[in-house]
């Protein structure tokens, strides 16, 4: 008698087009037509593992594409880059190239440059690459931390960390993040002393905007200073919660923190932290956000973006001090002024910043604040003026200094980059209204009333 299928529920129905849409095959027998729970969750599995195989393959043939670029660049540009009177490297010439045409950036290209261009030093981590038996992830953790070791302990080092966990499986994170800090110290501790020094050497403070108008702030410091300061935090808000202060201990600890780094000093009552301080970073606010027609979002250059109601507490905080940017309605861009001179003056150099808002080099959003301002066509040939000026961040200006990049004007106000591989990007004026244009930045419309007047 034939075998007829019993009819499939909807669980079985998805569950076939679910793994036959991610390619995974799962035998059926006569007794089981229909893949069981437990021998789809296999089959899933087995098929990730394959692909992470597959895509750690790649990888390393990535990785060997970025050396080849960098042997072929090497070749162009040694020439230039060896008479250029800027200090500039192929690999900070090479990593911008990569950066510009992946949107990779350049940090996460510059450490796979490290392993591309060190094929004997980090050989056992290339080759199992090669062979899908490592992440790039992992890879690149080897090459970072590994950086101070000497080349014949690396692969050592390698070999020891990328090893099968004890039962065989491939090693978790925790246990490969484990064995590398473990050899890294058992091979470098006469080193550390140096490694100390280019630790503290690398200390900095940044900060980024995040969701909900908040932010976050990371300094890097040397070990006993950051446990002083977070000490001193810490006994300023035990002390203002013990005067009766109502915020939690994390909320004392981050105000605190705040308050002496913007004014120097601390409130001593409850509730005396200020709130709301005076505005003395730039933020683009447009007509329509200040006067509450727009919703749009609202950018700090070079920090991030604010909700348009969070903007109009810090426009409206007391002492904040507007200064009025004039912007072209249709284009957004900042209104060209023309002046002639031998050198920028600091009204020229203001307003060539605020036509530019960010680097015009091809992907670069380094703030113009923190660029420096070059001659499109170099003087003498090209005029000192608005007009043939342009904010440069000091890694765009250095390549475009030593002609391994050219630039030359393009329609529209544009800027024609052309790289050393033949690559061409232009760049345009900042947009200082395009938050306008994005979804939800209007507040919804009023609702009609369709009744005739009274009357």
């Amino acid at each position: 008698m034939p075998f007829i299928a019993p009819p499939r529920s909807a669980l079985e129905t998805s569950l076939e087009a679910l793994l036959t849409g991610a390619g995974i095959a799962v035998p059926a027998t006569v007794d089981d037509p229909l893949p069981s729970l437990l021998a789809a969750s296999e089959a899933a599995l087995a098929r990730i593992e394959r692909l992470e195989a597959e895509k750690a393959r790649i990888e390393g043939r990535l990785v060997d594409a970025y050396a080849a670029l960098h042997t072929i660049e090497e070749q162009q540009a040694t020439a230039l880059v060896t008479s250029s009177p800027v200090p500039i490297t192929v690999t900070q010439v090479v990593t911008q190239e990569i950066a510009c045409a992946t949107g990779v950036g350049p940090a996460e290209v510059s450490r796979r440059l490290e392993l591309a261009t060190a094929p004997r030093r980090h050989r056992v981590v290339r080759e199992a690459l090669r062979r899908g038996e490592v992440s790039l992830y992992r890879a690149l953790q080897v090459v970072t931390e590994t950086r101070t070791l000497p080349d014949e302990l690396v692969g050592d080092v390698a070999t020891t960390v990328l090893a099968p966990a004890p039962d065989g499986s491939i090693a978790s994170q925790r246990l490969f993040s484990s064995r590398l800090r473990r050899c890294i110290r058992a091979a470098d501790d006469r080193r550390s002393d140096e490694r100390g020094r280019s630790a503290e050497a690398a200390r900095t403070a940044y900060g980024r905007v995040t969701e909900d108008g908040m932010g976050t702030f990371t300094v890097t410091a040397t070990a006993e200073r950051v446990i002083a300061a977070l000490d001193r935090a810490d006994a300023m808000a035990r002390a203002a919660r013990a005067a009766g202060d109502p915020r939690t201990l994390d909320q004392l600890r981050s105000d605190a923190l705040c308050d002496l780094a913007i004014f120097g000093s601390l409130g001593s009552q409850a509730g005396s932290f200020t709130s709301a301080p005076a505005a003395t970073v730039r933020i683009v606010v447009p007509f329509e956000v200040a006067a509450g027609l727009s919703d749009a979002a609202c950018e700090l250059p070079g920090h991030g973006w604010v909700t348009a109601a969070h903007a109009r507490r810090i426009m409206t905080a007391p002492g904040s001090v507007w200064q009025r940017l004039a912007v072209d309605v249709e284009t957004g861009r900042a209104i060209e002024l023309s002046t002639d001179s031998y050198r920028p003056t600091a009204a020229m150099v203001e307003h060539v910043r605020a036509v530019d808002g960010v680097c015009r080099g091809p992907g670069c959003q380094t703030p113009a604040d923190r660029c420096d301002i070059d001659h499109l066509v170099p003087w003498p040939a090209g005029p000192t003026s608005v007009t043939n000026a342009q904010s440069l961040s000091r890694a765009c200006h250095n390549p475009k200094t030593a002609r391994v990049w050219t630039a030359a004007r393009a329609p529209d106000d544009g800027i024609r980059w052309t790289t050393l591989a033949g690559r061409d990007y232009v760049t345009y004026p900042k947009d200082w209204r395009e938050a306008l244009d994005d979804p939800g930045s209007s507040p919804p419309p009023r609702p009609r009333n369709d009744d005739p007047p009274p009357f």
